[in-house]
């Protein structure tokens, strides 16, 4: 059974890979990576994109695959596997549904975006999940944005939330300080920082660069992690 599913799901990447990168784009890259927080943005509809990235720590390392596709416009599907680079092997696989609610054109005044989760986890203590997120990002000067977000996780058992400051000089460089953490009415809340750097090589090829620490733990715990993004154009 563990076989066969590992299988299937190779097996939808390697058809979205090679039905979807016809989509066509004049648009720079928009992703939901190096940071925990979601996005607000949604690929226009025919429009596909690949993001991967590994994250390294004294516990653990692992690897996150995402799939994006603009279904119709502000609504976009989604395919994320995450790999577990010690045993090896995939610990989960994610399908989700974005849709951009409200986009905003004047400062201070957020966008809003929703996503919703099914969620399939061979760690977990249920395997299989349903969750969903409000994402919220507005525009604080033509450099610097604040995003936001509140979600459930482990079947609404969990409140996860974070807050970020994004600062994009231009056009080909962002770098972003965050905060998130995740509340359980069972246990001591998780809180955690972290900060990264992306640049784009090209309109549509991202690379970045990321790391942080938990808070206020008795031993901190560090990761560092590096990833790509890729629009197909």
């Amino acid at each position: 059974m563990k076989k066969s599913k590992n299988n299937l799901f190779l097996l939808l990447l390697c058809l979205c890979c090679t039905s979807l990168a016809i989509a066509q784009s004049d648009e720079n890259i928009n992703t939901d990576r190096p940071d925990q927080s979601e996005g607000v943005y949604t690929l226009p509809k025919g429009q596909f994109q690949i993001e991967n990235g590994y994250v390294f720590s004294k516990e653990d390392s692992s690897a996150n695959l995402m799939l994006r596709y603009g279904l119709i416009p502000n609504t976009e599907i989604r395919l994320e596997g995450d790999f577990d680079l010690r045993t090896p092997d995939f610990s989960s696989t994610t399908f989700s549904v974005k849709q951009r609610l409200y986009e905003s054109e004047q400062r201070f005044i957020p966008s809003v975006g929703l996503i919703g989760y099914g969620q399939y986890s061979k760690t977990d203590a249920k395997a299989y999940t349903f969750d969903a997120c409000l994402a919220f990002e507005s525009s604080l000067t033509d450099a610097l944005s604040l995003a936001y977000c509140a979600s459930s996780s482990g079947q609404f058992e969990n409140l996860d939330v974070t807050a970020q400051i994004n600062y994009a000089p231009n056009n080909k460089f962002w770098t972003f300080v965050e905060y998130y953490a995740s509340y359980n009415g069972t246990r001591a809340p998780e809180h955690n920082i972290n900060a990264g750097i992306a640049y784009l090589l090209k309109p549509n090829f991202q690379i970045d660069l990321s790391g942080g620490r938990t808070l206020w733990q008795p031993e901190a715990q560090y990761f560092v992690g590096v990833g790509i993004g890729y629009l197909f154009i």
